[in-house]
């Protein structure tokens, strides 16, 4: 390929400022235009696989967020470390893409991983309600709709009754008029 050497060059630099992505820097204008002080990438936290430390992206007040758009079997394998060696770490994930599958073959999304390990989530951008909750304490999360929740929703919209069946069935069979 012609450009290979120039795209490999480029995809290494690093972006400039201080965030490592636009996903990122687009958080972090969010949460200072909701008046949230932020720092980035400021905090270490230890964790075993081998020992390792694990800087989340952003630090709100008390709590901290990691924001993902991709999120690799790797990066997956070291939450996991993370929050088992600091259970009571106060963290959620805003992901760019909650309902994009694992991988190819699998159905499970990502929000699905994360509900499934117990680990709080939410798209983005940030919902601002979230964040206040978490700023007050409160540890919300974002749950995922299996397709039987959305199967029970569309069960409670439609008619249930044969009444309601009836009419709609008389209404759709109705001789036309003729004009004259």
């Amino acid at each position: 390929m012609p450009f290979d050497r120039y795209n490999r060059s480029k995809r290494n630099a690093p972006r400039p400022g201080i965030y490592r992505s636009k996903l990122e820097e687009d958080i972090g204008a969010d949460l200072i235009k909701l008046g949230y002080e932020t720092s980035y990438e400021k905090d270490k936290f230890r964790y075993v696989l081998p020992p390792r430390s694990y800087t989340p992206d952003f630090r709100v007040g008390d709590f901290f967020i990691e924001v993902k758009g991709w999120f690799p079997s790797k990066d997956r394998t070291k939450l996991l470390a993370v929050m088992k060696s600091n259970p009571e770490l106060p963290l959620f994930i805003a992901l760019q893409s909650p309902h994009q599958r694992l991988s190819k073959t699998s159905k499970t999304t990502v929000a699905m991983w994360c509900q499934k390990h117990g680990i709080p989530w939410c798209p983005t951008p940030i919902p601002a309600d979230f964040l206040e909750q978490w700023a007050t304490g409160k540890r919300p999360t974002f749950l995922v709709q299996t397709r039987r929740d959305v199967e029970a929703q569309m069960e409670l919209l439609s008619p249930r009754t044969t009444d309601q069946f009836t009419v709609l069935h008389v209404a759709n069979t109705s001789p036309r008029q003729k004009k004259t």
